[in-house]
């Protein structure tokens, strides 16, 4: 039965949909078919068909890892590292305003380098050059085309917190006073919401709706 199984791969951590012909356990190191050949990655479990959209499908999985195929990539990084120099002396020497800041090889002959411009160049023929060199083919992995995760920006909202924004950073720059010591930011995260209670508040919200609950208690009409 074809299953959809969610693999991390890549010295990046890249996490893709593959095709599998079992389900198989989190944190099994498995062989996978994609985008950059094939390559080691670690399982992280099913996917579940409500998700199955969200993701496209990289490639398959290809076995389990045995251990022939992790003692071949156990001698990866010392050849990676060599690999990585040269690519570097090349460039350098070209002339390229590109440097190589890492190297992954995978198991079917290809060399992913991990390149940043500072210019626009043509690098074409330089990968054309080291593919013949190496006796593989080599592959970029622009970095500057990497996404970045940013924090979203500051709430404009206040509450009514003394100080809560007047530093301009929003809410995580509420001060609450609390004796003598100054406590940054709401613990319930919805200062922005002004949805933050005192304590006084809390007390007399509470006993006013403990004292409604008895008045009907007292007033209400036994069925027997």
């Amino acid at each position: 039965m074809i299953t959809s199984l969610l693999v991390q791969f890549g010295r990046s951590g890249f996490v893709g949909r593959f095709t599998a012909p079992a389900a198989v356990a989190r944190g099994v190191r498995v062989i996978v078919r994609g985008p950059r050949g094939v390559e080691p990655g670690m399982a992280l479990g099913e996917l579940g068909e409500k998700f199955a959209a969200a993701l496209s499908t990289e490639g398959e999985l290809l076995r389990v890892a045995t251990p022939e195929d992790d003692s071949l990539t156990a001698t990866f990084p010392a050849r990676e590292a060599e690999l990585l120099a040269v690519a570097n002396d090349a460039a350098t020497n070209e002339g390229l305003p590109l440097t190589f800041v890492d190297a992954e090889l995978t198991l079917d002959d290809h060399l992913i380098l991990h390149g940043l411009a500072w210019d626009a160049c043509d690098a074409t023929p330089l990968f054309a050059e080291l593919s013949a060199r190496f006796g593989l083919t080599v592959r970029l992995l622009d970095l500057s085309q990497t996404a970045v995760t940013r924090d979203p920006k500051p709430v404009a909202e206040k509450c009514d917190k003394p100080g809560c924004g007047s530093d301009g950073g929003g809410c995580s720059s509420c001060a609450t006073d609390t004796g003598g010591s100054e406590k940054k930011g709401c613990s319930t995260g919805s200062c922005s919401r002004g949805k933050v209670k005192s304590a006084d508040e809390l007390t007399a919200y509470f006993a006013d709706l403990r004292q409604k609950m008895e008045q009907a208690e007292a007033t209400r009409t036994p069925l027997v």
